[in-house]
């Protein structure tokens, strides 16, 4: 386990991601972190300030100057405005003086040199002189390399009794089969499951999630340095569910369970960054790209992992969409937008555009095969109708998905059917095309058409609406079409995906004047949805989240301003 959080710690980057643990760590040591890293402000060469007693000795202020990986020349007194040499003046110049707070000046004050590696040995003689030449009466040096941080790490975030034998084995196995994403995040979801389930009041949540959150960075690192980013992605997702299932009746303005959440939504947000930013974005202009990255001749696994990725960008999407809403209710762009708007804003324009790239590159995602993959639709469209100069391209996407339905559906082609597996789509491939029991049984309920109506009419495709309305009513006379929304029940189980829940609205109107006023009645019916905790605390991404990762119909009442508006209008 040393090793393993050793090689851990050594590839943390300094911003963000080593500083970013040590406070965690040492509040977790006792220690009374009265400095944080805070971007844009200049704290005289301190990153991390704490004060407290390390193994019972007296009480000492701690400050830290970070550096990533090994301490090297260049790091220790390079020309690099970053190099650790030049910090440590300042301290003792600067920040001692002048920025120590009163009450810790008579301390006895430990400068640390923090670094994720290890001491270059060509450097080694010069670190040691400077340490020896500057300690004094009051002023000590200590280097918390990674053999220290990773000791720390496994006596107080990774205690015994806190992360048993069980859940380091468990760790362990994750990293060891990396290559195999599917058996590796299954690993990592029982150690999950056992990290999380002694925790009860909100002490224990926190320190639950913040040792997960350890694990889920441990994971990271070892994904990014094989250059397979897949197993985090998929552990992260369900860390992050499982984690606000637990603190969500803990969670309130900046108490420890509540900023343990927060900790572990950062690092969730940083896994699907660098997977959305090194593995989709990149390859969606070029033509059957991402198409011909799956490396299968066989059309079913393409398909599969092209609406997987879309599903996967549009979620990106929301967390961004829903972090700039946030930003604009607390800072209304008066005078113009800020800073952090602006970003957010050209990074959701990014990603949206990335969908529209995804799409046009990769004729295969206008052909849904499997009934389900509505939902990975759904997300794409309820993003995308945040941005009108979007409409045209949404407008031709849903045209061609309802032409491909039509035509495959009446060519014996691979039209949508309500089957989920592997071996089921390939038999249905292979399938006599012209078996009407087989083609009743194979589309004996859906989504997918109710989605796809319900856009039609809020895009106002009218002609598109009366060719669906025709094919349901000539051909899908015997499916059960209908729709999910969470009920009572949902708040219990959305998140872990413990037991089945929602409900479903049957005899879905396909009548274009009929199906927005059915989805407003079921909408205002089912208002367990405004009830849930992700919801109440302004974190309903996390909603969108469960229904991609369990394969959940995306809740009509992301829409439902838009839906009483165009219901309104369809009135007058």
């Amino acid at each position: 386990m040393k090793l393993i959080l050793k090689q851990y710690l050594a590839s943390l980057k300094e911003r963000n991601e080593l500083d970013a643990v040590l406070p965690d760590l040492l509040s977790s040591m006792g220690m009374n972190v009265f400095i944080s890293p805070t971007r844009g402000v200049k704290e005289y060469g301190v990153d991390i300030a704490a004060v407290g007693r390390v193994n019972n000795l007296e009480e000492k202020v701690y400050l830290f100057s970070v550096k990533s990986g090994n301490l090297t020349r260049e790091t220790w007194n390079g020309n690099s405005d970053q190099a650790l040499r030049p910090s440590l003046d300042e301290i003792q110049d600067s920040f001692i003086p002048t920025r120590l707070p009163p009450e810790h000046k008579d301390k006895p004050i430990v400068i640390c040199l923090c670094f994720g590696g290890d001491v270059n040995s060509g450097i080694r003689q010069e670190v040691s002189g400077y340490e020896k030449r500057n300690t004094r009466d009051n002023i000590f040096f200590e280097e918390w390399n990674g053999d220290k941080l990773s000791e720390l790490l496994q006596q107080y975030l990774l205690k015994e009794e806190l992360l048993p034998s069980s859940s380091q084995a468990l760790l362990r196995k994750s990293l060891a089969l990396l290559e195999e994403p599917e058996i590796s995040s299954k690993h990592f979801s029982y150690l999950i499951d056992e990290t999380l389930s002694n925790a009860t009041d909100s002490d224990s949540v926190a320190s639950s999630i913040t040792r997960l959150n350890v694990c889920l960075w441990v994971l990271f690192s070892w994904c990014r340095d094989s250059g397979n980013q897949e197993s985090s992605y998929l552990s992260a997702e369900q860390a992050l569910l499982s984690a606000w299932d637990k603190v969500k009746n803990h969670y309130t303005q900046r108490n420890k369970a509540s900023k343990a959440f927060d900790s572990i939504l950062d690092t969730y947000q940083q896994i699907s960054d660098c997977y959305v930013d090194q593995c989709l974005i990149p390859f969606v202009k070029l033509k059957y790209g991402l198409s011909h990255a799956v490396h299968s001749p066989c059309s079913i696994d393409v398909n599969f992992k092209l609406f997987e990725v879309l599903g996967r960008l549009s979620i990106k999407g929301h967390w961004v969409l829903e972090a700039l809403s946030q930003s604009y209710a607390l800072t209304p762009p008066i005078d113009g937008e800020s800073k952090e708007q602006e970003v957010l804003k050209l990074r959701l324009r990014e990603i949206t555009n990335a969908i529209n790239l995804l799409v046009v590159n990769n004729p295969l995602l206008l052909s849904p095969y499997k009934d389900s993959q509505a939902i990975d639709i759904g997300l794409a469209l309820i993003l995308l109708s945040n941005n009108s100069d979007l409409d045209s391209f949404v407008e031709s996407w849903l045209s061609e998905i309802i032409n491909m339905c039509i035509f495959s559906f009446g060519s014996n082609a691979m039209y949508p059917i309500v089957n989920n597996s592997y071996e089921e789509l390939l038999e249905h491939k292979n399938k006599e095309k012209d078996d009407e029991d087989y083609k009743k049984k194979a589309t004996e309920a859906s989504i997918l058409y109710p989605l796809l109506a319900v856009f039609c009419s809020l895009y106002k495709l009218d002609t598109k609406s009366k060719d669906l309305e025709k094919f349901a009513n000539e051909n899908l006379k015997h499916s059960t079409l209908q729709y999910w929304y969470p009920n009572q029940y949902s708040e219990k189980s959305m998140y872990t995906n413990s037991n089945i829940h929602g409900s479903a609205s049957t005899n879905f109107p396909m009548d274009r004047k009929s199906v927005l006023k059915h989805i407003l009645q079921e909408c205002y019916r089912s208002d367990s949805f405004k009830k849930m905790s992700a919801v109440v605390k302004e974190k309903s991404s996390l909603v969108l989240t469960a229904c991609r990762s369990y394969r959940y119909p995306v809740p009509f009442h992301y829409l439902e301003d838009w839906l009483e508006l165009t219901n309104d209008q369809s009135q007058v």
